[in-house]
């Protein structure tokens, strides 16, 4: 495929993912009587009102490092210029998402190349999946950084796995930019930083041995050294902050012992919710319509019991009296400990559970319960692992894929899970997934070209007074036939062309 021809598939590509998105904002916009736009709202709110970056946590308000700033800035920014909680700015932002998950298509493709560059149909495949996956589709619509983080730990490899960026200078800044904009984002998807750092040097590495260039050991680390320098100077400012803030170092954010309480405590489903039955009622409770079962699920999770419900309210909170937040979030860390330490059969259970719901379906989220959600995860689960598998005689160059959603599906089912966490690594398993279907395409790819070619061989024998034989190649396949699948190569084979 040439330049022009690949631009153009791109460009259709993106528009196609763009739409698809656009169009669900806009079939399931509707009006809600409660805000959507969770904790980071909240803050956004704070910072217009000229209270700062703060919330009520834990039971007291003030300064918060309980979120990462980006998505309340965000917020903060559409809400300044077209209203708090208005209409306008919920449907400015939700668009904003769907540029957002027009760009993380083609990242996709971009990352399917930057590895398979022998069989880029992969990369193209790939991002035709991520275009029409109907969870990354309906996640544009909610107020939360999954979409983002999506976005930016596929830039992350896509760039550090670049041929262009392999070597150079200006590609390991800017793999750095890239990683520490991600911590602001998500600071758990520090857990794919080092495998972003190894996946340069190595390129790195492998490219000053192939070149003119001496010491190649120490030039790719010197090289990975200014992607991490780059990436903390991005993060410095804001965990200057929270030294600030709250006397102490606080990476990001504060709620690691929080989150892990939450997922590790008694009564814990192994989520920040627990099921109830009034809220699968309330799912149910609708007219059919998309609008409907929208208003219905978001009713359905108003209704959903979250564990600090459970444990801490009215008068759990009396113990934090006097505590900084991240003292707070020590403190329940603790208590986690304590009961993981009093019921390790009960954590092993959790931490099934926390598996499960990480690859299928988390039972404690009313919007996990929608059968085109579940038949969406089953189909994504099935070409994944096939395509795994698949893919296996690639592992040495789709490695990277491997060890990030390894690394935070282990996280998770250590820690706590919730649908959404998902979606940040779902794009890199598209990548097997694509590897599962490449086959069928390129048969369906080689039929077509079959049929084509003997409808055109036909009409062009109808034409002429006598009919010849078409000459034969060594294969024994007409000559005017294209041998093989072309769709799932770099280039055509020879003489034919593309």
């Amino acid at each position: 495929m040439d330049g022009s021809r690949r631009t153009i598939g791109l460009v259709l590509l993106g528009l196609l993912a763009f739409g698809l998105r656009a169009w669900v904002v806009f079939a399931l916009s509707t009006e809600h009587t409660r805000p959507l736009d969770y904790e980071h709202g909240r803050i956004a709110e704070n910072l217009l009102a000229g209270k700062g970056f703060s919330i009520e946590f834990l039971g007291q308000a003030g300064p918060t490092s309980q979120q990462a700033p980006f998505y309340p800035l965000l917020l903060a920014a559409f809400y300044k210029t077209l209203g708090v909680h208005s209409a306008a700015a919920i449907l400015g932002v939700e668009l904003l998402q769907c540029l957002a998950g027009a760009a993380l298509t083609l990242a996709v493709v971009w990352l399917g190349w930057s590895l398979l560059p022998d069989q880029r149909g992969i990369g193209w495949i790939a991002g035709f999946m991520e275009a029409i996956h109907p969870s990354h589709l309906y996640m544009v619509t909610h107020l939360q950084v999954a979409i983002w983080a999506a976005l930016g730990l596929t830039l992350l490899l896509a760039i550090a796995a670049s041929p262009r960026s392999k070597a150079t200078w200006r590609g390991a800044a800017l793999t750095g930019l890239v990683a520490g904009v991600l911590l602001l984002v998500e600071p758990i998807l520090a857990l794919a930083l080092p495998v972003a750092a190894a996946l340069f040097w190595f390129g790195a590495y492998r490219a000053a041995c192939n070149g003119p260039h001496r010491g190649a050991f120490a030039r790719a680390s010197k090289q990975v050294a200014l992607m991490a320098g780059v990436a903390l100077l991005v993060i410095t400012p804001w965990t200057v902050r929270n030294w600030l803030i709250h006397g102490e170092p606080v990476f990001i954010k504060t709620t690691f012992g929080y989150a892990f309480w939450q997922g590790n405590s008694p009564g814990s489903w192994g989520t920040d919710k627990v099921p109830k039955a009034a809220a699968e009622a309330a799912r149910l409770d609708n007219d059919g319509t998309l609008r409907g079962v929208e208003r219905a699920l978001w009713e359905a999770r108003y209704v959903t019991v979250y564990i600090d419900d459970l444990s801490l309210k009215p008068t759990g909170y009396r113990d934090f009296a006097g505590l900084s937040e991240p003292a707070r979030s020590r403190l329940l860390l603790h208590r986690a400990w304590q009961f993981i330490h009093a019921n390790p059969a009960v954590y092993l259970h959790l931490c099934l559970k926390r598996l499960q719901y990480f690859l299928l379906f988390d039972e404690t989220n009313p919007k996990a319960s929608h059968w085109l959600y579940r038949i969406t995860t089953v189909v994504w689960l099935v070409l994944a692992v096939v395509g795994a598998l698949v893919s296996w005689p690639h592992r040495r160059r789709l490695w990277p894929t491997y060890a990030v959603f390894l690394a935070v599906m282990l996280f998770h089912t250590l820690v706590i899970v919730s649908a959404r966490f998902r979606i940040p690594v779902e794009p890199l398993s598209l990548l097997w997934a694509a590897a599962a279907v490449a086959p069928l395409v390129a048969r369906a790819e080689e039929l077509a070209i079959g049929g084509w070619c003997a409808v055109a061989t036909r009409g062009a024998g109808s034409r002429r007074r006598t009919s010849m034989p078409a000459p034969s190649s060594p294969e024994g396949r007409p000559a005017n036939a294209l041998p093989g699948p072309h769709f799932l190569t770099r280039s055509a084979p020879p003489g034919v062309r593309r």
